[in-house]
Formats: C-alpha cells, sequence, structure tokens
C-alpha cells in the first residue's frame, strides 16, 4: 500500500506486453482506469478516491488497444445482470435493460440516450441494496468520461 501504481505496473510488474488503453482496478465494480492516469494514482484508496475511481482489492485487468469499449461495457453489463441474486429491482432490471441497450447499439439497430443512461446508472447506484448494482456504475461512468471519442458512435446526446 501507497506506492505509485506506476511503480507496481511498469517496475514490479514488467509492464505490458501489448498496448493497453485502460486497467480495471479492484475487479468488475471498481474503477476503470485510463493508461494516462496511471501516474496520478498510488496504490493507496485516497488517491483513487480523489481521482474518481475505486481501487477495490486492488486486481487489475488490462483493456488492449484493440478491444472495444462498448464490448467491455456490454461484459460489465452481463456479468452483473447474471450475478444479480434478484431482490431488488436496480439491480436485476437496470444490469439486464443495460446490457440490452449496449447490444442494441452495438448492432446498430438504436443509438442510446446518454440521458437515459445516466438516469440508469444513477438509479442502480443509489438504489441498489449491494454494491452490485450499486458499484456497476463507477467503471460504467468512467468509460464513458475517459473513452467518450470511441462511444461515440453508440451513443446520442
Amino acid at each position: 500500500m501507497g506506492t505509485p501504481l506506476s511503480v507496481v505496473i511498469h517496475e514490479l510488474g514488467g509492464g505490458f506486453r501489448k498496448p493497453v488503453k485502460a486497467i480495471h482496478v479492484g475487479g468488475p465494480l471498481g474503477g476503470l482506469v485510463p493508461v494516462h492516469k496511471i501516474p496520478d494514482l498510488g496504490v493507496d484508496f485516497e488517491s483513487f478516491a480523489k481521482e474518481g475511481f475505486l481501487l477495490g482489492h486492488a486486481s487489475v485487468v488490462c483493456i488492449p488497444e484493440n478491444f472495444p469499449m462498448i464490448k467491455y461495457i456490454s461484459h460489465l453489463f452481463q456479468f452483473t445482470a447474471h450475478e444479480s441474486c434478484g431482490k431488488c429491482f436496480p439491480c436485476r432490471l437496470g444490469s439486464t435493460r443495460g446490457h440490452e441497450l449496449i447490444e442494441k447499439a452495438q448492432n446498430g439497430k438504436c443509438k442510446i440516450d446518454i440521458g437515459l443512461m445516466n438516469d440508469l446508472l444513477e438509479t442502480m447506484e443509489t438504489g441498489s441494496l449491494c454494491a452490485l448494482g450499486g458499484g456497476l456504475p463507477l467503471p460504467i461512468k468512467n468509460a464513458m468520461n475517459y473513452f467518450e471519442n470511441e462511444l461515440s458512435p453508440y451513443f446520442k446526446k
């Protein structure tokens, strides 16, 4: 704890074998960190919170430059829909509807209204009974914020 994230990744971990555009830290509900933000972070809760991410349990999944962010978002919604216990509507229905919206956009059947997506994420974040539904919005918001250009063909404002 406290070690700069860049030291952990590049010196202790040996760096990336292939070009990476983001790292997903802390499991599927953790922060989605674009590589240009790595130097701003340490392995500590404070620096992650300050930058709008979540350290969680500090696992790291690398997202290659050539992997579509829309596909990664679809995976996160699908994972949450599958893992939901079904007890609360925001998680059970929100993750399912989010996945459906992303799939339709990926298949060219519609563009997602950004306001609708933000409402869905806010409902999940504030209304879910546990961290599964309440945590999913963070990496989705991180993706929408830092990869806006890549995601813009799938969203309408």
